[in-house]
């Protein structure tokens, strides 16, 4: 059974999604900065074919440290994302929870 506060707390969990919407925000700088960084390690080989400049910047130490900023920013995207999603079936549970009870008497 899903208590009164339970749902309170999964309420006040989506009514205030600051973290939620920090972390998808750190999730899009993330990707876009894997763009800036690829663009500034190949203007680094300006001699170089465009191939090549590309082969040198993705195998850059810099481009490598920001797939793993991306990888870091997703996985607390998601997490959070599936925390709402889990605060979501919560308050439908109890729903379904209070009708039930409601029929029953």
């Amino acid at each position: 059974m899903i208590t009164d506060e339970q749902v309170q707390q999964a309420l006040d969990r989506l009514n205030a999604p600051s973290k939620a919407a920090h972390a998808h925000g750190r999730r899009v700088k993330a990707e876009h900065m894997l763009k800036v960084i690829k663009s500034l390690q190949m203007k680094k080989h300006d001699g170089l074919s465009v191939a090549a400049q590309e082969r040198e910047a993705l195998s850059s130490s810099p481009y490598y440290d920001q797939l793993d900023e991306v990888v870091k920013a997703s996985i607390d995207d998601l997490l959070y994302r599936s925390k709402m999603e889990a605060d979501k079936a919560t308050i439908e549970v109890y729903r379904t929870q209070q009708a039930n009870q409601r029929y029953n008497l």
